[in-house]
């Protein structure tokens, strides 16, 4: 196992240097629609005289490369992941551009409503810092729990301080998550949908049981552009920006993942 990660560590390696020699852009994707998004704005970029090449991989990899100088840009996390890489890493990456707003949703197919949930059930979860914070505070506004007063962003499973069903939470990462709650006959999970539709190719939103509400917190999750500071202003960058914000992207979106995600431009 260990030689398998030194060789894929030196085959990325030769990826990346061979990409950084033709001046393309490298552009981190993971999930849908990120990679989508890219191939539909390539040939206009293409237009204006930038190439653009797309390295798709795991999200939890690629802060580390643009960080390292290693890709340009990523279309992979929100503002408060990139935070928290930021300060455990003494990094400075920014959000250059918010793309979307994620329907982060409590899915059942079991339940038909919130106030059908048993006692004592379990209910899985991301297990990452970020998005458990984010499921918690969907789950206090489902009414199913309550959190220590001006817990937001940084609420824990510690700052519960009422639970009347007596919920147990199972936290896993974010794609085996969405499997724990296909094998657990789909009782109760918080998912991202671009991970349900992945992992279990559930891409509508009809095992939504409750979804997150719009405000301004929940706002500051948008899916974003994340770039270095000191490429904020580079002119491909910007290109980059004005096409991906251009309507033709606003409309894909709408009619492609309209059920899962707002447009943020």
């Amino acid at each position: 196992m260990k030689k398998l990660y030194i060789i894929f560590t030196l085959l990325l390696s030769i990826l990346l240097i061979s990409c950084s020699n033709d001046d393309a852009l490298i552009i981190g994707v993971d999930f849908y629609p990120m990679p989508q998004i890219v191939d539909l704005i390539e040939s206009d970029l293409e237009k204006e005289g930038i190439k653009v090449r797309k390295l798709q991989m795991d999200y939890n990899a690629q802060n580390a490369l643009l960080f390292r100088n290693e890709m340009d840009g990523n279309l992979i996390q929100h503002q408060h992941f990139m935070n928290f890489f930021n300060n455990a890493q003494n990094a400075d990456l920014v959000v250059a551009q918010p793309v979307y707003h994620s329907k982060f949703a409590l899915y059942s197919a079991y339940y038909e409503s919130v106030e059908d949930i048993e006692e004592n059930e379990t209910i899985y979860m991301p297990i990452d810092v970020v998005n458990t914070s984010r499921a918690l505070l969907l789950l206090q506004s489902a009414g199913l729990i309550t959190l220590k007063e001006g817990k937001t962003t940084d609420a824990t499973l510690d700052d519960i301080v009422s639970n009347p069903k007596n919920l147990k939470f199972e936290q896993h990462g974010l794609l085996d998550t969405a499997f724990k709650y296909r094998d657990s006959g789909k009782r109760l999970a918080i998912m991202y949908p671009s991970y349900a539709k992945t992992a279990i190719n559930l891409g509508d939103d009809s095992e939504f049981l409750f979804n997150e509400e719009i405000n301004e917190i929940t706002q500051t999750y948008a899916i974003s552009f994340v770039v270095r500071s000191s490429m904020l202003n580079d002119s491909r960058i910007q290109k980059f920006i004005e096409v991906l914000t251009s309507e033709k992207v606003k409309q894909w979106i709408i009619d492609n993942y309209g059920y899962a995600a707002i447009p943020a431009f």
